[in-house]
């Protein structure tokens, strides 16, 4: 945690270090040529009247990075990805580009599928990373305590959801055979 606050903080002291630098950059620029400021000045009101016709056809224009943040991304090319989303909220009703469904397929009643297939397909995300406090998968040690409880607690804990842990694992589409069948696996693999 430590070695993450001071990385967030040497992050923010670098992109300061960046707005000042523009800052001067810009301010220096503006204070050297008067005469382009005048003449932009007086483009820019020229533009501004004939605004209303050009508006209309003209595109939004997409703001550009500065250059000492394409600088830093050049650099560090897996930086985007090192700091995008984990994750994304999708509330019902509204469409949403993630599906666990896909992975597994449709639940068939008649046939419910073993609880290592519901382990590989949903269960894997929290249970094999320890994620938000889960039991790892195996982890005898974090497991006794839960099992110690009885088998039927955990059912009922993975079909209606426990503290951080969503209902189903948070694939309403199990069958809740699956999802016991999934609960059974971990349980016998922590043994």
């Amino acid at each position: 945690m430590k070695k993450v606050v001071m990385l967030s903080a040497a992050t923010l002291l670098s992109i300061a270090g960046i707005a000042v630098s523009q800052a001067a950059d810009t301010a220096s620029s503006t204070a050297s040529t008067p005469a382009a400021t005048a003449s932009a000045t007086a483009s820019a009101s020229t533009a501004s009247a004939t605004a209303p016709a050009a508006a209309s056809t003209a595109k939004p224009e997409v703001p550009q990075d500065p250059p000492q943040v394409q600088k830093l991304i050049a650099l560090y090319p897996n930086l985007i990805a090192r700091i995008a989303p984990q994750g994304k909220v999708c509330f019902e009703g509204q469409e949403c580009d993630i599906s666990i469904t896909a992975a597994l397929g449709a639940a068939d009643p008649n046939k419910p599928r073993e609880g290592k297939v519901i382990y590989d397909g949903v269960c894997h995300t929290c249970h094999t990373t320890g994620l938000l406090g889960s039991p790892k998968f195996g982890d005898k040690a974090a497991w006794a305590p839960r099992i110690g409880k009885g088998v039927a607690t955990l059912h009922t804990h993975a079909l209606q959801g426990f503290n951080a842990m969503p209902a189903k694992g948070g694939n309403t589409d199990l069958l809740d055979v699956e999802v016991t069948n999934a609960v059974d696996y971990m349980v016998e693999n922590a043994k």
